[in-house]
């Protein structure tokens, strides 16, 4: 087991600045050279808030997982699986990555764009 280093007054009164300066765990512990975990249990103990990590919203051109899974069971003639709802549909349809296939209510055809939002590679975080 490693050594444990003890949160100094100063150690402690940077974190507070850092957390009013809307940093999140990990930007505070390249800072203070802690872990994000020793960050995040320090500061529960000192009552301080810190921001949660802000993650990226995906591009809307880029299909998310329920509207793959919706493309794929289009294109192989399989129901729709769990989670696949009207939104998630109106949603493609919008988008214009399906179009109502005839007459037929629940009938959908994947269009050009549909196929290629499935291609686009998901942006990592």
């Amino acid at each position: 087991m490693g050594m444990v280093r003890r949160w100094t007054s100063d150690e402690d009164e940077k974190l507070r600045a850092f957390a009013r300066a809307g940093k999140n765990a990990l930007e505070i512990s390249n800072e203070l050279t802690r872990s994000p975990s020793a960050v995040r249990r320090r500061a529960e103990v000192l009552s301080v808030l810190i921001a949660a990590k802000a993650f990226r919203a995906r591009p809307s051109h880029v299909a998310t997982h329920l509207e793959r899974v919706a493309i794929d069971a289009i294109r192989n003639c399989r129901p729709f699986p769990a989670g696949v709802g009207p939104s998630t549909i109106a949603g493609m349809i919008k988008k214009g990555w399906i179009v109502q296939d005839g007459t037929a209510a629940r009938k959908y055809r994947v269009t050009d764009a549909g196929v290629e939002a499935v291609r686009r590679k998901i942006p990592s975080s």
